[in-house]
C-alpha cells in the first residue's frame, strides 16, 4: 500500500509523514513503548537541531528550544497504523495552517535516505559541519540494536516507498564520525564508574587491566546518556593517550558512554556468503576474564570463537568468521576434511535453509 492510499484509508490524510517500525514485534502490529519513546524523542531533538541551524542561531552545548519553536516545531503523532506499526507525523503550527509538507520533515526524508543508502556525500550536503556530529549521534541513540531486529522507516507524502535505517546504520556512522588521521585514533575501554564532574564535563573509571583511574573528558550533548548510563560496568568511546606500555591513561572528546550490554547476538543471516538461517542464531557474549575488555563469543559446535571491544565491531566479527567457517567447513568437499571438521561442517548445515545449504 503507498503511502498515500494507507494515511487516505486510515483518514489522517493531514499527515505529511509516516514513520514505520518493522520486523519483530512491530510484525503484530504493536512495538515497545521503550523503542517507540525513544524514536521520537529521538525525532523531536533532530527536528529542533535542524531548526536551530536553519535560523542561524548558534548551538550551544545543549539544544534549548525557544517557547516559539517548540510551538511550530513539535511533532504531532497521528494514530498508530498497522503496516507493521505505523505512526503518522506532522509539525506544530504547520500541520495545523495546512500548509504543504514540512521543509524540515522532508530534510529528515533526505538524511533517512542518504544514511541507507550509506551515501556520505550527500550526507555532507545535508548536514552542514555545525550540527553533523550531533545530529548522527542523536540519531544513533535511537537506532535499533542487531539482537531487535527492527528496522525504521520513513517515508514522506511524495514518495513510494520508505527509506529504512537498521542497527547497521550505526556501523557505518560511527565510521563516518570517525576521525580521519591516527593522532585521533579512537578507541572503546571498559571500566567502572567512580565519579562525575559536570561542571567539568569529566568522568572517571577505573580501567580493570591496570587497576588505575582514567580521567574522560566527554562533550556535552551526551551528559544525558551519562545520567542514564552509571549502571557498573560501562564502555566508553573517545580519542585516547596511552602509556609507554600501551595501556590508556587519558580519554578525550568522549562521544559514547553506555552500560556493557551483554544481551544476546541474533544472526538471521551471512551477508557476505548470502547464507539465511532457519531460525535466529542466538549467540551469549561475555568479558573475558583477563583484562575484562573485550566481548566475547565461543561456539564450538561450529568453530565460532570471536572477540571484539563493543557491540558494532563484534557484530562484524562474527559476520567475518561466519562466511569464513561456511567457506572452509560447509562448502569444502568431504573428503578434504578430516572428522572434527566434518562434525563443524553438519552442524552448520544443519542451521541454514535448505536451499541456501551449499550455494
Amino acid at each position: 500500500m503507498t503511502f498515500t492510499n494507507q494515511l487516505k484509508d486510515n483518514n489522517t490524510a493531514e499527515f505529511s509523514t509516516l514513520l514505520k517500525i518493522e520486523g519483530a514485534e512491530a510484525e503484530h502490529h504493536e512495538i515497545r513503548a521503550e523503542t517507540l519513546a525513544s524514536v521520537l524523542a529521538g525525532l523531536q531533538k533532530l527536528v529542533y537541531l535542524l531548526a536551530t541551524a536553519e535560523s542561524g542561531q548558534e548551538l550551544g552545548e545543549r539544544l534549548k528550544p525557544s517557547k516559539a519553536m517548540r510551538e511550530s516545531c513539535s511533532l504531532l503523532c497521528g494514530v498508530p497504523q498497522a503496516g507493521s506499526y505505523a505512526v503518522p507525523l506532522d509539525l506544530g503550527l504547520h500541520q495545523q495552517m495546512d500548509l504543504a509538507p514540512s521543509p524540515l520533515l522532508e530534510r529528515i526524508e533526505q538524511i533517512w535516505s542518504a544514511l541507507a543508502c550509506q551515501d556520505q556525500n550527500q550526507l555532507k550536503q545535508l548536514l552542514p559541519a555545525t550540527i553533523a556530529q550531533k545530529a548522527l549521534r542523536e540519531i544513533q541513540k535511537f537506532l535499533p540494536k542487531e539482537h531487535e531486529g527492527l528496522r525504521l522507516g520513513f517515508q514522506g507524502r511524495s514518495s513510494t516507498t520508505p527509506a529504512f535505517l537498521t542497527s547497521k546504520t550505526s556501523r557505518f556512522i560511527a565510521d563516518y564520525l570517525a576521525p580521519k588521521t591516527s593522532e585521533d585514533a579512537v578507541m572503546t575501554v571498559t571500566g567502572e564508574l567512580q565519579r562525575i564532574d559536570f561542571a567539568a564535563h569529566q568522568l572517571t573509571i577505573l580501567y580493570p587491566p591496570t587497576r588505575r583511574e582514567i580521567v574522560c573528558t566527554y562533550l556535552a550533548e551526551i551528559e544525558e546518556n551519562i545520567i542514564e548510563s552509571r549502571k557498573e560496568p560501562i564502555q566508553v568511546t573517545g580519542r585516547f593517550v596511552l602509556d609507554d606500555t600501551g595501556n590508556p591513561i587519558k580519554l578525550m572528546d568522549v562521544t559514547r558512554v553506555e552500560p556493557i550490554d551483554l544481551s544476546p547476538v541474533l544472526i538471521n543471516e551471512v551477508e557476505a556468503v548470502n547464507v539465511r538461517f532457519k531460525q535466529p542464531l542466538e549467540l551469549s557474549p561475555s568479558l573475558d576474564d583477563d583484562s575484562q575488555q573485550y566481548l566475547c563469543i565461543t561456539e564450538p559446535n561450529i568453530g565460532l570463537l570471536v572477540f571484539a571491544l563493543n557491540r558494532e565491531l563484534l557484530f562484524a566479527e562474527i559476520q567475518e568468521q561466519l562466511a569464513m567457517l561456511w567457506q572452509e567447513y560447509a562448502r569444502a568437499a568431504d573428503q578434504t576434511l578430516d572428522a572434527d571438521a566434518k562434525i563443524i561442517q553438519a552442524n552448520l548445515l544443519n542451521l541454514v535453509e535448505a536451499a541456501d545449504a551449499k550455494a
